[in-house]
């Protein structure tokens, strides 16, 4: 019946009515289970792509597809959400998306729509650049342009927003303000009275508390989201919530409940068709058995988990498996198949470069070749172990790799080289009991606590006469010296709080241009760095005449408000990373190639239609669209050799001596530099300019211009 009752209220959101709270709930459970289908559903009754320029243009479309206008706009949103959503799968989608909010910005107009557009843009961004921070500034925004707005469409909203605020707060490892979120997301679920988002958000919450080892709140809001999910009809939440009930139950060794909702997983999700869960469940079994030393069983698991994996072509998932049924068959004395399975992960994760877990295989691979009395071998791979230990500073696994080294060494009668790794773990062990010391850790209390039993009943031998007088003392000094202990605590704790945070404030001030307070020369060489620069295809440096003198012209307020302007519409006309170097000048990152003649087309245009002007500023020069613009393009790599490593500064200074020659030109000019094949790399060594002429003197560098360059117009 309550399947009959979704779909009437779908056919009601996709007819021209006014849409009711629980339409909208139930389109919103609808994009998070079947998304794919309503993903194809709206392509279809949009007739995306769509091509119009105005809000007339756009109204005339509504009225061919027999659709209000703002029913479409709705359409639209939605799809464009969903194209931002991982499991989502369309070749297209983040370009779709990016088109979607070009054309929405061109017809929304309520406030809440303009809060969306804002979510959109900043998640688009993120999911193409990783750029968290300035997604979780944007979703800020848009929950503050909503915040008083109490209607069921804006509630929706703020539930949507907050759901993602908890997860963009997790990938930048900041706990509080993750948990901030999640817990306003479960208000909002519980105020709307919806079971299905209450589910949703016990369930976060559930994991929350299971990433830091707090499992009883897990086990609490775990269990809340399975009693939930058992009173609805979607019986994805309620598999979910077993799966995670078993790995809890796991963490707290209560086999018989952790195997009892594992199973159950298991067949939930068999029944769901949702394989790459039936995996997880079955590890989890494999591992509850593992854990209890029921090897035998937990390899029948395993395998079954591998048979899985292998249908869905997942590899990482296969060299997991493998991994662990290597370390069953070792603790079975079964040397031989653990060596053959251990080989196989080994093979997966270095085929993939997954170094997170070669960490660990290849410590298990050394512990296996070691059982084996394969001396040379084991010493092989512990190294490997131990070099992506220090690479990944895991010091426990420092540690584990060079035990194994120790041992292999002394039964190859090598006493300096084991010496010299028994010495190595010591150095190491100091280390790591200094950074694991914490007077308030309840390790440390326990063992003050051991010791000062032990004191007690010596001075019960020793001294029987002093004995109460003694404990008292003891209680006294405990409490003073724990009291004293707080104290400090709290005060490095707000000395060191403060510290990060000011270490916080500088680090993104520093990348700032001080003007505009937007991304400058240090973001710029930052993101031209050897580590990020093969995200980059073509690197450009601009000067906009009109825009040099802007803040003398202005003021500089007045002038940051209008080049925040220019930055973002330019940014999104050109969809480039652009940084400020000073006023006028801009750097732009493209992570597509585009021809220096392109851009001076894109750039020109731009400023025919741009309006950066302020009336109220007599004397700001209005002639922007007649301004002249000088470019200096590079197209990336400079040079062909992927082993030659050329620095941000130098990239930075050869599109600078590309701009130079481009303004001693009267008109608009580009000027851009490619290096043949053959270019060798000291042609990018100081001093620069000398070299870069004479390089272009000797035909190893080709120049391209819209203008006559000859050899007197490039820079000395």
């Amino acid at each position: 019946m309550r399947h009959f009752m979704v779909s009437i209220l779908l056919l009601l959101f996709f007819s021209p009515v006014v849409v009711n709270a629980s339409v909208l709930e139930d389109q919103e459970v609808r994009f998070r289970e079947a998304p794919q289908e309503l993903f194809v559903e709206l392509n279809k009754s949009t007739q995306f792509p769509l091509s119009f320029s105005n809000s007339v243009e756009f109204d005339q479309i509504a009225d061919r597809l027999d659709i209000d206008s703002e029913k479409l706009i709705q359409k639209l949103i939605l799809l464009a959400r969903l194209n931002l959503e991982s499991n989502v799968h369309s070749v297209t989608k983040y370009d779709d998306a990016q088109i979607l909010i070009k054309q929405l910005e061109i017809v929304i107009s309520r406030p809440h729509d303009q809060a969306v557009l804002i979510m959109l843009n900043a998640r688009l961004k993120a999911r193409k650049t990783q750029d968290y921070a300035f997604a979780i500034d944007q979703y800020n925004e848009a929950l503050n342009k909503v915040s008083s707005d109490p209607s069921e469409e804006a509630t929706l909203f703020k539930f949507t927003l907050h759901e993602h605020l908890s997860g963009l707060y997790q990938m930048v490892l900041q706990p509080a303000a993750n948990l901030t979120h999640l817990n306003r997301y479960r208000e909002i679920a519980y105020q709307m009275r919806n079971d299905y988002f209450i589910a949703l958000s016990e369930l976060e919450l559930g994991r929350y508390y299971n990433r830091r080892n707090e499992h009883a709140k897990s086990l609490q809001y775990y269990g809340e989201a399975f009693r939930v999910g058992n009173r609805i009809s979607y019986p994805g939440i309620k598999a979910h919530a077993q799966l995670n009930l078993a790995r809890t139950y796991r963490d707290l060794e209560q086999w018989d409940e952790a195997l009892k909702h594992a199973h159950d997983a298991a067949t939930s999700f068999q029944a769901l068709n949702q394989d790459s869960y039936i995996s997880e469940a079955l590890t989890v079994i494999a591992m509850v058995y593992g854990e209890q030393k029921q090897w035998n069983q937990a390899i029948v698991q395993y395998l079954n988990a591998l048979q899985v994996n292998e249908r869905l072509g997942n590899e990482i998932g296969q060299g997991l498996n493998h991994h662990n049924i290597a370390e069953a068959y070792l603790n079975l004395d079964n040397g031989n198949d653990a060596l053959t399975s251990i080989a196989k992960a080994n093979a997966i994760f270095t085929a993939k470069n997954v170094k997170h877990y070669l960490v660990y295989n290849e410590a298990l691979y050394a512990q296996i070749l070691l059982k084996q009395s394969m001396w040379l071998e084991a010493i092989e791979h512990a190294n490997k172990s131990l070099a992506l230990a220090k690479e990944k500073n895991l010091t426990e696994q420092e540690l584990e790799a060079l035990k194994y080294l120790s041992t292999a060494y002394r039964q190859l009668g090598d006493l300096a080289s084991a010496i010299n790794i028994v010495d190595a773990i010591i150095d190491l062990t100091k280390i790591a009991e200094d950074q694991q010391s914490s007077p308030t850790s309840s390790s440390e209390l326990t063992e003050q606590k051991l010791k000062f039993d032990l004191d007690l009943l010596q001075n019960k031998v020793n001294e029987q006469a002093d004995e109460i007088n003694h404990k008292h003392f003891i209680i006294i000094s405990l409490v003073s010296f724990l009291v004293f202990i707080a104290i400090v605590l709290l005060i490095a704790l707000s000395r060191s709080s403060k510290i990060i945070n000011a270490q916080r404030r500088f680090k993104k001030q520093y990348l700032l241009e001080p003007i505009s307070q937007l991304n400058g020369l240090r973001a710029c060489l930052q993101r031209l760095n050897f580590d990020r620069i093969s995200e980059i295809s073509t690197f450009t440096l601009i000067k906009v005449e009109a825009l040099t003198h802007s803040d003398t012209q202005m003021g500089l307020t007045e002038s940051a408000k209008i080049i925040h302007k220019f930055i973002n519409e330019l940014s999104q006309e050109l969809t480039a990373d652009i940084y400020i170097i000073k006023p006028g000048q801009f750097a732009c990152c493209f992570n597509h190639s585009i021809s220096a003649n392109d851009l001076l087309a894109a750039i020109t245009s731009y400023l025919s239609t741009a309006v950066l002007n302020n009336p109220t500023i007599p004397c700001f020069n209005r002639d922007i669209a007649q301004s002249k613009i000088y470019i200096g393009h590079l197209s990336l790599p400079l040079l062909a050799n992927p082993d030659a490593n050329i620095s941000a500064e130098l990239h930075f200074e050869t599109a600078q001596y590309a701009l130079a020659t481009a303004m001693t030109q009267a008109d608009s000019t580009y000027v851009s530099l490619k290096t043949l094949n053959f270019a060798p790399a000291t042609i990018f060594s100081a001093p620069l300019y000398l070299n870069l002429t004479q390089a272009l003197k000797r035909g190893i560098i080709k120049a391209e211009s819209n203008q006559v360059i000859t050899e007197k117009s490039w820079p000395k």
